[in-house]
Order: C-alpha cells, then structure tokens, then sequence
C-alpha cells in the first residue's frame, strides 16, 4: 500500500472490538482474544497489503484492489468480534449496540468514499466555497475522508455515547476540521492571488 496511514487504521479495526470490550468493563474475555488475536490479524493484513501493493506494481494485481484486500481482513474480523461478543441478543441494549457498529460502518464508508468525490451540491461536504475550486476541493475531501474513517473507527472502539464531551468530539472530526481546513485553504489562496497581483 502506499499510504502508511491505512496501517494504523489496519490496526484500529483489528483491535477496535477489544478496546471497546476494555472500555466497557468487560474483562471476562481472554488475554489470547483480546490482544494477541488482533495483533495478528494487524500484523496479516500489513502483510497483505504490502504483497498486493508489490503486485500492483508489477501490473499483477489493479491498484484499486491493493486497499480493499488489505482492509477485507480487518473488517470481518472488526464484525466477527463485534458479532460473537457484543451483539449478544441477551444484551438489553441489542438495538442499541447494533445501530452503533452500522452507524460506525457507514461512517468509515464514507469516508473512504470522500476523497474521491468530485465538486458538487449534492455529494460531499456542504462546503459551497469550494464548488469552482476542485483543487481545494479535493485536498478538504481528503482530509475529511481519514477523519470519517477515524471517527467511525473510534465509534466502534468507544462507542457511541450521548456524553456532551464525545458529542463534541465526533462533530469536530466528522466537520468542524474539514470546515477551518477549508477555510484557510481558501484565505492561503486569496493571499497568494493578491501577492501575484502586486508584484
């Protein structure tokens, strides 16, 4: 893969289930389950994704499908466990705990959508500013697109809580961020514009 930043996301997922079970208070589970399972699952799908990138470069292998395979690993194993621990239908918050993997799972698929969205007014964030600059467009929707994958990464870690502080939070990754990024992208530009313009 050529990005490194999906190897922490790789890394996340995998152990997105045991973090959100550690937090939760749920100590019942195994050591072997809990830390050494998903840090071989991290470990297999780095190395993974490193053999596809190589047959990818070696025109082997698309480069559109090097992410997908290094992030199918994760994932199933992110639900799996999510699926034999958490979503037990015992559980009285059943609903609750199911809404809050979905929610989770479409942010992150969103936000792997993001980036690669074109300017328009319907699709992506609501940023009209940026709607005749797809340059600038572009570098918003990527940054936007690692802190939905974040977000929905941490929502299936620490769950989704009705706290203020984690309320906050997730507003300012999932939009607050990408709007001050966009904003000073827009004022860099309009300062580079004038300094042209005087000299």
């Amino acid at each position: 893969m050529k990005n490194k930043k999906w190897y922490v996301v790789i890394i996340l997922l995998s152990f997105s289930a045991s973090i959100y079970l550690l937090t939760t208070g749920n100590r019942e589970i195994d050591f072997y389950k809990l830390f050494i399972l998903p840090m071989i699952i991290s470990v297999f799908s780095i190395v993974l994704g490193t053999i596809s990138g190589r047959l990818a470069k070696k025109d082997r292998l698309p480069h559109k499908l090097v992410l997908p395979i290094a992030m199918s690993v994760p994932v199933l194993f992110a639900i799996s466990q999510y699926g034999k621990y958490i979503l037990d239908q015992s559980n009285e918050n059943y609903t609750q705990e199911i809404m809050h993997v979905l929610v989770a799972l479409i942010i992150i698929a969103v936000g792997n959508y993001l980036p690669k969205t074109k300017p328009s007014r319907f699709i992506g964030l609501k940023f009209f500013w940026l709607l005749d600059k797809p340059v600038l467009w572009f570098k918003v929707h990527r940054l936007a697109g690692y802190l939905w994958i974040l977000s929905g990464v941490l929502m299936l870690s620490l769950g989704v809580s009705s706290k203020w502080f984690w309320i906050v939070g997730y507003a300012t990754l999932l939009y607050v961020i990408p709007l001050i990024y966009s904003i000073v992208l827009l004022k860099k530009e309009k300062e580079e514009k004038n300094e042209i313009i005087k000299d």
